[in-house]
């Protein structure tokens, strides 16, 4: 399977992940699989860009709390998900967008999403 294939595969499942996540909990909203697709995709982007930067920042903090402040990060990074997809994507307060984000790890772990094939 081309790199290509991959990638757009990895983000249909990352797309079902975030449909899926809506169902589970009541305080978030997707409107459809296309935005549900959108988030994973600009989700990708963010953890590529933003998350390092923030990551070494709050590396201070993060040691100090013994690498839980990095559950706050990534509820960070989603939140900024929403903020971008705001009327089409929402997640109703912080707390629920950090278990968001766990529950998503976890999803795309088990999945296989987030490694990195060089093959």
């Amino acid at each position: 399977m081309s790199k290509i294939s991959k990638l757009v595969l990895n983000f249909i499942l990352g797309g079902a992940v975030i449909m899926l996540m809506s169902y589970i909990f009541d305080g978030v909203y997707v409107k459809d699989f296309t935005v549900a697709f959108l988030v994973a995709l600009i989700l990708s982007l963010l953890n590529t860009f933003v998350k390092p930067i923030l990551t070494i920042i709050a590396l201070p903090i993060t040691i100090m709390s013994l690498g839980l402040f990095q559950l706050v990060i990534n509820g960070f990074v989603l939140s900024l998900a929403t903020s971008i997809l705001a009327p089409d994507f929402q997640i109703q307060s912080f707390g629920l967008t950090i278990l968001c984000s766990i529950f998503i790890s976890i999803l795309y772990s088990l999945l296989g999403l987030n490694k990195d094939d060089d093959d």
